[in-house]
């Protein structure tokens, strides 16, 4: 007797955030397509595309409060000051006045040893930003000589903001999104699993079905891609500074209790 093909059932709660929502969008998306005709198949996608509606709404929220105005608007005058700051010493180590130049040559060893990219994630630049400005105060005469005191000073209040913003919006989300989060992906994970037995069932039952065999068969060659390049290393992300996010966080794993690896 020939066992028509399985859905693997799987715990796909070691997903990242962005992971697990593609996922379980494609998986909507499978349940759209194709239509079983049973009543306990329909009332499992039901109760999935509900719990997945919440999920959606949640990842939202939590995308959403990456991106909060103040924190962009902190970062943007930053990475002014910083430009500024940089900008004006490497001209001057340009100067044609020697004495000038030599003034401005320990302060560009310092911007060169640091080398700062201001399209780095939040964290990282106020962490580099920190260590270059203290590197920096062993040259506060160079600094003065050349009138640069003031723009390091107002780089330092920039980055003390962000990093004060960065802590608020972390408060925030741990206390506000990430449970909300957590909890709906739970649940979705519990409606996937019952879409996963009831497709797998009538397939085994009515192996004639060309539907069942379809249905069958995409949902394994989408888990299989999932499993490859969202399950091999939960801690990836994909969301970095280039498109305003700032902290690659929206891929952390909120899930309270991680199955066993596959």
């Amino acid at each position: 007797m020939n066992i028509p093909q399985q859905i693997d059932q799987i715990s796909i709660a070691r997903a990242t955030n962005a992971a697990h929502y593609e996922y379980l969008t494609t998986v909507r998306k499978r349940t759209e397509e194709i239509r079983l005709e049973n009543e306990l198949w329909q009332r499992a996608v039901d109760e999935f595309r509900a719990a997945y509606d919440k999920e959606d709404a949640a990842f939202k929220q939590y995308r959403a409060s990456l991106k909060t105005s103040p924190l962009k608007e902190a970062d943007k005058e930053r990475d002014k000051q910083y430009a500024a700051l940089r900008d004006a010493i490497k001209a001057y180590a340009k100067f044609p006045i020697p004495e000038t130049a030599q003034h401005a040559e320990p302060l560009l060893r310092v911007i060169k040893n640091y080398k700062i990219d201001t399209s780095a994630n939040y964290m990282k630049e106020s962490g580099l930003v920190d260590n270059m400005l203290q590197d920096m105060q062993a040259y506060t005469t160079q600094l003065r000589r050349l009138g640069l005191e003031i723009l390091a000073t107002r780089l330092k209040e920039s980055n003390d903001k962000v990093r004060q913003l960065i802590a608020e919006r972390n408060e925030e989300r741990a206390e506000q999104v990430l449970g909300e989060l957590a909890a709906a992906r739970r649940a979705s994970d519990e409606a996937y699993a019952a879409v996963v037995l009831y497709t797998n069932a009538y397939a085994l039952l009515n192996p004639d079905r060309r539907e069942a065999v379809d249905l069958v068969k995409r949902m394994q060659e989408d888990l299989e891609y999932f499993r490859k390049h969202a399950m091999t290393n939960p801690n990836r992300s994909r969301d970095t500074k280039p498109d305003g996010d700032g902290e690659p966080q929206p891929d952390e794993v909120v899930a309270a209790e991680p199955e066993a690896s596959l």
